[in-house]
């Protein structure tokens, strides 16, 4: 029989072939051929044998092999817990160190000065992945936002627009500006391991852009437009009465963040002078991620020209344009757009 490493086998199994063996040699059954039958080397037969001679049924008893359970643990599960909590509810600044996020190295210098636990930075990768804790990009933020605006946009203006569309038929519709460049930041590519075998992407050295003014619902409309020069108050203007005339007769809600452009005095004319089809709300300062159209942008910056690298502005409006255009015959892929926690409230 193919002889078993004894230290796989569970403290059940063990103690069963233990006392095959015993009962074998109590029969004057040789250590060897007590070996080939329960598949236990004769060396280590001879050695229960013995221990059951001296210390009787004890030898049946098995424990488990291996270090004890937690045995290993640089940190109790009290101290695992402090760390938790602070990582979530604090920042690096606000505990004065001299980190803008939460990296290996910062959480190392925490547990250092809470616990007085120097601890390898690799150790300090393994308790983050136990605690699920992943890299992740962060959500850019500016000092000047002041979160009790934001605080009050979510709970009292939105409803309270929200309200305002529905007593008045009207589609709530979301826009932002971006510009469409040349090279995304974030393609990468399959190659052999290896420092010198990084994939190689031929792209012009000349940089060149347009810029994109868009616009949402949560029911999957959208609408765009193309502009090699900057979105000033006439271009803006010329947006807006776009949207009312895709938007069926019903009345536009549009909802834009803080540009200057937005707030121009010719904008507040010509809206009053088309109230009737078009009224004008405004996000938080510095808050772009509570508009649902900012993600439509950075889903446009990702996609759209990753498989075919513009060599000039004309093919970048092309692609800009194929892709906005198949993006509009998808009216489920803009609506989950409104599935980022962010913006989820205006679903």
């Amino acid at each position: 029989m193919e002889k078993i490493d004894a230290r796989k086998l569970s403290p059940r199994e063990l103690s069963e072939k233990r006392k095959i063996a015993i009962k074998l040699r109590e029969k004057g059954v040789p250590n060897k051929e007590v070996a080939e039958i329960v598949g236990i080397s004769a060396q280590t037969i001879s050695t229960y044998y013995t221990q059951y001679k001296n210390s009787g049924a004890n030898v049946f008893k098995v424990k488990s092999a291996g270090r004890p359970k937690k045995s290993g643990k640089r940190l109790s599960d009290e101290q695992e817990a402090k760390i938790i909590r602070m990582l979530i509810d604090t920042n690096p600044q606000q505990l004065q160190f001299k980190f803008a996020l939460w990296t290996r190295e910062a959480v190392r210098q925490l547990i250092f000065r809470e616990l007085e636990i120097d601890m390898p930075i690799s150790t300090v990768g393994d308790y983050l992945a136990k605690w699920q804790f992943t890299s992740k990009k962060p959500i850019k933020r500016a000092y000047e936002r002041k979160d009790v605006n934001t605080q009050k946009w979510l709970n009292e203006e939105y409803p309270q627009i929200k309200k305002e569309a529905k007593s008045e038929n009207a589609d709530i519709w979301w826009a932002d500006e971006t510009a469409c460049v040349s090279l995304p930041s974030n393609l990468k590519g399959y190659a052999p391991i290896g420092s010198k075998n990084k994939p190689i992407l031929n792209h012009p050295a000349q940089k060149f852009k347009i810029n994109m003014i868009s616009a949402i619902t949560n029911t999957g409309k959208s609408m765009f437009a193309l502009y090699e020069e900057s979105v000033n108050i006439e271009r803006f203007i010329d947006f807006c009465q776009k949207v009312i005339e895709s938007n069926n007769g019903k009345k536009v809600f549009l909802i834009v963040d803080n540009l200057r452009v937005h707030h121009a005095k010719l904008v507040k004319e010509w809206e009053e002078e088309n109230s009737k089809y078009i009224k004008l709300f405004y996000l938080p300062p510095y808050s772009p991620e509570f508009n649902p159209d900012e993600y439509l942008n950075q889903d446009y910056k990702r996609n759209a020209n990753k498989n075919n690298i513009p060599k000039n502005q004309k093919e970048l409006k092309e692609n800009t344009q194929n892709y906005m255009e198949n993006l509009q015959k998808n009216p489920q892929k803009i609506a989950n757009f409104f599935q980022h926690p962010s913006v989820k409230y205006a679903c």
